[in-house]
């Protein structure tokens, strides 16, 4: 146990996603109970490129300067199963035209701010071999925390869905029905434990913009 914990490297299937749209938003009070309790598959795309800027001096001619500039963060896609009771994520992607119809609720009256981004948190995990612990049965949906320390986590700022996606349907298939949500982001920052025997605490994680 404590020498896997100490020279193994983080397994990349143990994680979990939290959604968290703004206190005073709407959306928070549309899909805001549901978000905690999506399960997804698979996070991939968490990527920064950070542009060169050349600058060329008069009586420098072998090679140019070389400065940064901006940073563009590609997209994240989060993927997950389709399940009939869940419908938050094509939630999320109809409310961010809200706007259009003056924000009004479904009683025709405006309440809340139609801020329609969200952070989105991404905790991995320890291996249940690793830590020592694994996650019970009949655990609560109020505690959807999976057991072992957080080794990592990342938070991406100002998400909203750049794109939503299903499976395609096939009677001569029997394979699960997949839908996607494809995030942009205005940057993300990440956290790793302080030791092998440390934790994660994203409290203290703000936005880096």
């Amino acid at each position: 146990m404590a020498r896997a914990a100490a020279t193994d490297p983080l397994r990349n299937f143990k994680f979990q996603v939290i959604i968290q749209p703004e206190s005073g938003s709407r959306l928070n009070d549309l899909i805001g109970a549901s978000l905690p309790k999506l399960g997804f598959s698979v996070v991939s795309g968490l990527t920064v490129q950070n542009e060169m800027i050349a600058y060329r001096e008069g009586g420098m001619n072998t090679h140019p300067h070389k400065m940064v500039g901006q940073s563009d963060y590609g997209p994240v896609t989060l993927t997950k199963g389709v399940f009939a009771d869940q419908d938050a994520l094509y939630k999320w992607q109809q409310f961010m035209h809200s706007w259009a119809q003056g924000g009004l609720d479904d009683e025709g009256s405006q309440s809340g701010s139609n801020d329609y981004r969200c952070d989105v948190v991404v905790t991995v995990h320890d291996h249940p071999v690793s830590a020592g612990s694994y996650a019970q049965p009949g655990r609560s949906e109020s505690d959807p925390t999976p057991a072992g320390a957080i080794k990592l986590g990342y938070k991406l700022f100002n998400c909203w869905p750049a794109s939503f996606s299903m499976g395609d349907l096939n009677a001569g298939d029997s394979s699960i029905l997949i839908q996607q949500i494809v995030l942009n982001h205005e940057g993300f920052a990440v956290q790793w434990a302080s030791s092998a025997d440390g934790t994660v605490d994203l409290s203290s994680v703000s936005n880096i913009s």
